[in-house]
């Protein structure tokens, strides 16, 4: 193809086209992403604080389940 096929076919202003078609999706699917990465950033905090509540509910729970052993083994001893 010689410069006068690519200008007489109007084959120059096609591309052009094409290349702002990709540019404005390229464009789309930036913000898409950094848009993504924003919500991975707020869940992967959300999903720390909750692994933290879930730590501290069973330290809790083991800490409960203690008392009540000791309170339990208090009455088998009474009653012995």
């Amino acid at each position: 193809m010689d410069m006068e096929d690519l200008f007489g076919d109007n084959k120059l202003g096609e591309l052009e086209e094409k290349i702002d078609a990709l540019l404005k999706t390229y464009t789309g699917i930036r913000e898409e992403k950094t848009g993504l990465a924003g919500k991975v950033a707020s869940l992967e905090a959300e999903n720390r604080e909750l692994k933290e509540l879930v730590a501290k509910t069973e330290s809790e729970k083991e800490m409960v389940m203690q008392k009540v052993k000791g309170i339990l083994e208090k009455i088998q001893r009474m009653e012995a």
